[in-house]
């Protein structure tokens, strides 16, 4: 078992991605403690790829594990705080 499996986001983290993002997270939870995101080349994001992490850090908690923020873009930033979601997401700086 690894310790920790890492994600990248890609450049969009919306919902013509989170099938691909679904099934890298269903992976990693098969087979790490903690996920590390790399978001920081994140161009666009939507509700769908947000919620998509929020679910994710959930199940995360309930095993004791976390997930990181390896980087963040801007806009991943400005979405989350917009939809009142950084707090939830861990993006408090």
């Amino acid at each position: 078992m690894t310790d920790n499996v890492m994600i990248d986001c890609g450049e969009r983290l919306s919902i013509e991605q989170v099938e691909t993002l679904y099934a890298n997270a269903e992976q990693a939870l098969a087979t790490a403690g903690d996920i590390s995101l790399v978001a920081g080349q994140v161009q666009y994001c939507d509700t769908a790829g947000l919620q998509l992490l929020l679910a994710l850090q959930k199940t995360l908690e309930k095993t004791g594990h976390n997930l990181h923020w390896q980087s963040v873009s801007e806009s991943v930033r400005e979405i989350s705080a917009y939809l009142g979601l950084t707090n939830e997401l861990n993006l408090s700086e």
